[in-house]
């Protein structure tokens, strides 16, 4: 008989941006950006409203898995968009250093 972690089966809400990602099995994704971490959205009615919602930051409650290759994603259960802030630089620069190069130590 197999158990259920039903740790994984908890709904989480999380805060970001949310971005197009690549993909190399589909032309594109939709992901969520917090901090450094991009979750993946996983394909349902939700993540295909949040198409219109790139850009944006999103309030998103979801239930959080983690792919063999340590990719983190999130099925959502429903969303809230934030309005934007010009003092939440975040939401300007997207608060992502992903690609980036060290910057020297000059």
């Amino acid at each position: 008989m197999r158990k259920e972690n039903s740790e994984t089966k908890k709904e989480t809400t999380i805060v970001g941006i949310v971005r197009e990602i690549a993909d190399y099995r589909k032309s594109y994704r939709i992901g969520i950006a917090v901090g450094d971490e991009i979750y993946a959205v996983q394909p349902n009615e939700e993540a295909q409203n949040l198409q219109y919602e790139i850009g944006n930051k999103v309030e998103a409650t979801g239930i959080i898995s983690q792919t063999k290759d340590i990719r983190r994603r999130i099925e959502v259960t429903g969303y809230e968009v934030y309005e934007m802030s010009e003092d939440d630089p975040e939401e300007f620069d997207y608060g992502l250093k992903f690609n980036s190069r060290p910057e020297s130590g000059d």
